[in-house]
C-alpha cells in the first residue's frame, strides 16, 4: 500500500512539475544557466520511488518542503496526504506532521494546525518523549502561530514563554522575546491584573505582571518608570528583566522628553463647538489623572486652549501658539484646517497632532500626525475580523452618502488585497428603495423569476420557497441606525437570516435603547473600547466630573482623553516599531505617513443592547500541568546557554 501511496505521489507530481518545467528547459539549454529547481525536486520523487521505506518518506518529505518554500502547495500537499506515516520512526512521523501543519499555515487553516500540533490525531503526542529539542521547538513556535493566527494570544504567550529557553539562536531568540511582549499586549488589561496573581508559573506571572505595569499606568510615564523598576527588582532573574521590551526601555527618554507645554487647538465657536467641548472635556480628565499621580515638587505641563472655528484665521492661530513657546500642537479638528498643515512644504516648527484627518493623498510634513474616528477604521477592522472569521466572499449594502462610500470603498481595498472577494456592492438612496435594494443584493427576483418559469412550463402552480443567493459569507452593512433597523429585519424576511451582518460604530447610538435596536439584533459590530468595554478609570472620572455627558459625545472624550495620552507617547510611538498605546478609542499605533491606526473592539446586538464579544483568554495559563510534557522548562538562562531554575513541564509536546 505505502509503495502505491509513493508511485501515486510521484506521479501526480510528475504531471504539474513537467508542465511547470517543459517550458523552461530550452531556455536553460541556450543559456547555460542552472536547472530549474523544480527539476530538482522532481528528481528527488523519482529517486524516492526506487527506495525502501523509511528512506523513501524521508525525502518525499524533504521535496514537500521544498515545494512549501517555493509557494507551490497544491503540490506539496499531494505528497503529503498521500504518506501514511503511523509506522515510521519518531523523528519522520513528526517531519511529516510539521510538514502538514505548515501546509495548513499557508492555506490559512490554522484549526487545522493546531489539531495536527496538539491532538495524537498521526501520533506525533506519543512520538514526542524521543524527539530532538529542534523538533520540538519547531513544533512549539508552529502552535504558537497558529493561536496568534486564531488570535488567541494567552496560549500563543505560553507556548512562546515556555520554547524560550530552548532557542539556542539568539536571532530566534530575540524574535520569540518580542513576540511574547506582543502578544500580552493584547491581552484586556483587568484579564493581565486577575491572571498575574493567579499564575502558578513564575516566570509567566513576571510577564503578565509586567505587561499589566504597561497598560495600566499609560497615563503618568513617571509612575510607570517606577514601577518597571520596582518590577526589575522583584523578578531580577526573568529574562524580560534583563532584557526589556523596546517600548520600555525607552521609558527613561520619555520621561525627559515629554511636553511641558501643550496648545490645543479647537473650534469653540459654531456648528462644531458641542464636539470641540467633548473633546476638551476628555482632554483635561486625562491631564488631571495624570496630575494627580505626579511626584511632589514636579511640575505639570501648561496646556493652553485655542479657538480654531475661522478656517482664515488658522494659520495665524497656529503661529501664535508656536510663539507662545507651545512644545507640541493638538489639533485642528476641521478638515479644511488639517489640509492647510498638509499643503504646508516645509516640517512644523512643532511636532502636530491633528483631529482629523486629510482625504487627499499628498505627503504630508513628517512631524503631522492625524488621529481620528474615521469611518475607514472601522471598514479595515472589519475586514481584519470577517478575514480570521475564515469568510470569503462578501456583500456590501452602503448608505448614498460621502462617509458610506469612503467606508465601502476603505473595506474592498482592504478585503481584496487580503484575498476575499466582493461578490456584490449596492448603495441604497432612501429608505422607499430599500426593499428592491435588498430584494436585488441578495438575488430573491431571480429565485421568484425560476418559479415563474416553472409554472409556464408544467402549466400549473407548484409548491416552492425562494431562496436567497449562496454565494455570499457575510454582509457588510454601512447605514445609520435609524435605516439599519429598516434593513435588518428585511434581511431576514428575504430568507438571509442565517447571513452573518457586519457593521461599523455608526451603527450604534451610543447607549442601549432596547426599545427602538430590537430589529438590529445579530449584527456584529466595531466601536472603540470606551463605548463597549467595563468603564476605566479615566471614562468613570469623566463622568464623576460631567455627569450630563451625552453620550453622543462620549466618542469625542474619548478621542481627547487619547490625544493627551499621545502627545505624551509621540517618541516612543514613532521609534519603537512594536509599540501601541491602548486607549479609550482602541489599540492605537503609527501607520504609513504618521496615521495613527486602531484597533477596535467587537459586540453584537442581542435583545436590542451590544453585547461586548469576550477577547480570548485562556486561563490554563493560570495552572500548572499535571501532565508534563518532554521539555524541561527553565527561567533564567541565556539563549543558547546555561538554564536556570527548573519550572514545571509545558501544557503540549
Amino acid at each position: 500500500m505505502l509503495r502505491k501511496l509513493t508511485i501515486f505521489a510521484c506521479l501526480t507530481l510528475a504531471l504539474s512539475l513537467t508542465a511547470c518545467s517543459s517550458g523552461q528547459q530550452a531556455a536553460s539549454s541556450a543559456t547555460d544557466s542552472p536547472a530549474d529547481p523544480l527539476e530538482g525536486i522532481h528528481a528527488m520523487v523519482k529517486r524516492a520511488e526506487k527506495m525502501e521505506s523509511p528512506q523513501a518518506e524521508k525525502l518525499l518529505i524533504d521535496a514537500a518542503n521544498q515545494l512549501l518554500a517555493r509557494g507551490e502547495l497544491d503540490d506539496a500537499g499531494r505528497i503529503l496526504v498521500s504518506l501514511d506515516s503511523s509506522m515510521l520512526p519518531a523523528n519522520i512521523k513528526a517531519d511529516h506532521v510539521i510538514a502538514l501543519a505548515r501546509l495548513a499555515m499557508a492555506q490559512e487553516k490554522y484549526a487545522r494546525v493546531t489539531d495536527l500540533l496538539t491532538t495524537d490525531e498521526r501520533g506525533l503526542i506519543s512520538a514526542s518523549a524521543t524527539l530532538d529539542a529542534e523538533r520540538l521547538n519547531q513544533i512549539s513556535l508552529l502552535r504558537a502561530q497558529a493561536w496568534e493566527a486564531q488570535q488567541n494570544y494567552l496560549a500563543a504567550a505560553r507556548e512562546r514563554i515556555f520554547v524560550s529557553p530552548m532557542l539556542a539562536d539568539t536571532d530566534e531568540f530575540n524574535r520569540n522575546h518580542q513576540q511574547i511582549w506582543a502578544d500580552l499586549n493584547n491581552v484586556p488589561e483587568d484579564s493581565l491584573e486577575t491572571l498575574s496573581r493567579t499564575a502558578a508559573i513564575p516566570e509567566i506571572q513576571g510577564w503578565l505582571e509586567l505587561a499589566w505595569i504597561a497598560k495600566n499606568q499609560q497615563d503618568n510615564i513617571d509612575q510607570q518608570l517606577r514601577d518597571v523598576r520596582r518590577w526589575q527588582v522583584k523578578f531580577a532573574g526573568h529574562p524580560a528583566a534583563r532584557q526589556l521590551p523596546d517600548s520600555l526601555r525607552v521609558l527613561t527618554e520619555m520621561s525627559d522628553q515629554k511636553p511641558m507645554d501643550i496648545a490645543l487647538l479647537l473650534p469653540l465657536q459654531g456648528k462644531y463647538r458641542q464636539s470641540a467641548i467633548a473633546i476638551q472635556n476628555g482632554f483635561m480628565t486625562a491631564h488631571y489623572a495624570a496630575v494627580a499621580k505626579l511626584d511632589t515638587g514636579k511640575v505639570p505641563p501648561t496646556i493652553r486652549v485655542y479657538d480654531s472655528t475661522d478656517i482664515r484665521n488658522f494659520m495665524n492661530v497656529y503661529r501664535q501658539a508656536v510663539t507662545d513657546g507651545a512644545d507640541i500642537i493638538v489639533g485642528p479638528l476641521q478638515k479644511e484646517n488639517v489640509h492647510q498643515l498638509v499643503i504646508t512644504k516645509t516640517e512644523l516648527p512643532v511636532p502636530t497632532i491633528a483631529l482629523n484627518t486629510d482625504d487627499t493623498t499628498l505627503e504630508a510634513p513628517t512631524n503631522l500626525y492625524q488621529f481620528g474616528l474615521s469611518p475607514e477604521d472601522d471598514a479595515r477592522e472589519i475586514a481584519s475580523h470577517a478575514k480570521h472569521s475564515n469568510y470569503y466572499r462578501a456583500a456590501v449594502l452602503y448608505q448614498s452618502s460621502p462617509w458610506g462610500e469612503r467606508a465601502s470603498s476603505a473595506f474592498a481595498e482592504s478585503w481584496q488585497a487580503s484575498g476575499g472577494v466582493i461578490t456584490t456592492s449596492l448603495r441604497f438612496e432612501s429608505p422607499q428603495t430599500l426593499a428592491a435594494t435588498i430584494k436585488n443584493l441578495l438575488a430573491v427576483n431571480q429565485s421568484e423569476a425560476r418559479l415563474q418559469q416553472l409554472k409556464r412550463v408544467i402549466g400549473k402552480d407548484v409548491e416552492f420557497e425562494p431562496r436567497r443567493r449562496q454565494d455570499i459569507d457575510f454582509l457588510y452593512l454601512v447605514s445609520s441606525p435609524e435605516q439599519a433597523r429598516l434593513i435588518k429585519p428585511l434581511i431576514n424576511f428575504y430568507y438571509a437570516d442565517d447571513l452573518q451582518v457586519y457593521s461599523g460604530s455608526q451603527i450604534y447610538v451610543g447607549e442601549p435603547t432596547p426599545a427602538k435596536d430590537r430589529d438590529l439584533d445579530g449584527i456584529a459590530f466595531c466601536d472603540i473600547p470606551w463605548m463597549l468595554d467595563k468603564p476605566d478609570k479615566l471614562k468613570r472620572s469623566m463622568l464623576a466630573a460631567w455627569p450630563a455627558a451625552n453620550p453622543r459625545y462620549f466618542r469625542l472624550n474619548a478621542l481627547g482623553a487619547d490625544a493627551y495620552r499621545l502627545q505624551a507617547r509621540l517618541h516612543m510611538l514613532t521609534h519603537v516599531a512594536s509599540a501601541g498605546l491602548f486607549g479609550a478609542t482602541g489599540s492605537l499605533t503609527i501607520g504609513p505617513h504618521n496615521r495613527i491606526q486602531r484597533g477596535l473592539s467587537w459586540a453584537i446586538m442581542t435583545e436590542g443592547a451590544p453585547r461586548a464579544l469576550p477577547k480570548i483568554v485562556d486561563t490554563e495559563v493560570m495552572e500548572q500541568d499535571e501532565n508534563p510534557g518532554t521539555h524541561t522548562e527553565t527561567t533564567g538562562g541565556e539563549p543558547g546557554g546555561e538554564p536556570g531554575e527548573t519550572l514545571p513541564g509545558t501544557t503540549g509536546i
